[in-house]
């Protein structure tokens, strides 16, 4: 496999401090990730493509009810033929999705960590999707709002656009709100650990040692973790340091792979492989989840 730019998904990531999706990652060369004009233009265009999904939706599901046509918030007919439909829905579905991968590749080379770049994905993806839905269920309930409501609430035909529309609109906004609380720390973190394996490869004492692999401890996709120890001697004796990696199936490096380690002296310890050696790996299928 040749490697990929994307230097998070296709190389082995230690951590002596974190574990799961707050491991974090700096490629060689790279300065601190931090929240650029470009992140925050396509988290706009994110917000916007899902924010047309949920209402192009809800319209469409408003005018396959009997509710009057100037309820709908988009004029979709319902009775607009299977073939343009699909058609329509491919695109769109297309674009939008092609924004948020885009979005989160970049958020995920930027910031170097999952949890970071999950929740910066799903904040604008779930305000689109609460705003459309939202916008559909307020223009629906314009033109009598109490007489509406009283039908809605009541289960009477021609509202069930209205309430799955709702129902849209106060989940995805509730579980909005629980990802942008968690957001601003998420990125702390991803920040604070990036900023910490910068100042050790420029100012930590390198020693070089060894990695022995050990458990299994999940797979994040079809990316496994291991629970490793890296051994490594310095002036002041041996040292073991039990640590997580990162890595995909077919880049888990063999037992006994050179590493770099960068220590401080203040018990702050940074590891990854060795860019001098050459890289030897474990057999991909040894490493692959079970189906």
């Amino acid at each position: 496999m040749e490697d990929s730019t994307d230097w998070w998904d296709h190389r082995p990531v230690f951590s002596t401090t974190d574990k799961l999706s707050r491991i974090t990652g700096l490629a060689p060369g790279e300065r601190p990730g931090k929240l650029t004009t470009r992140l925050l233009v396509s988290a706009l265009l994110c917000f916007l493509g899902w924010g047309a999904v949920s209402l192009l939706g809800t319209s469409w599901l408003c005018g396959g009810t009997s509710a009057p046509a100037d309820t709908c918030a988009v004029d979709v007919p319902g009775n607009l033929p299977t073939g343009w439909f699909i058609a329509a829905a491919v695109v769109v579905g297309y674009l939008v999705l092609h924004v948020t991968v885009d979005q989160t590749e970049q958020a995920r080379q930027r910031l170097g960590q999952r949890r970071a770049s999950g929740l910066f994905r799903a904040a604008p993806m779930l305000a689109g999707l609460s705003v459309g839905a939202g916008i559909s269920v307020i223009t629906a309930l314009a033109p009598d709002p109490s007489e509406t409501f009283r039908r809605t609430v009541h289960g009477l035909i021609g509202t069930e656009a209205i309430a799955i529309s709702a129902v849209v609109a106060v989940v995805t906004g509730l579980w909005f709100v629980t990802v942008v609380v968690r957001l601003p720390s998420a990125l702390l973190h991803a920040r604070q650990r990036q900023a910490t394996i910068e100042r050790l490869r420029r100012d930590g004492h390198r020693y070089a040692g060894q990695v022995k692999l050990g458990r299994i401890v999940l797979w994040l996709g079809n990316n496994p973790e291991l629970e490793v120890t890296i051994t490594y001697d310095s002036p002041a004796g041996s040292h073991e340091v039990q640590a997580r990696m990162r890595t995909s199936p077919d880049r888990v490096p063999a037992d006994g792979s050179r590493v770099v380690v960068f220590d401080d002296l203040r018990g702050v310890v940074h590891v990854e492989l060795d860019p001098e050696a050459e890289p030897a790996f474990e057999p991909e299928a040894r490493y692959a989840p079970s189906e």
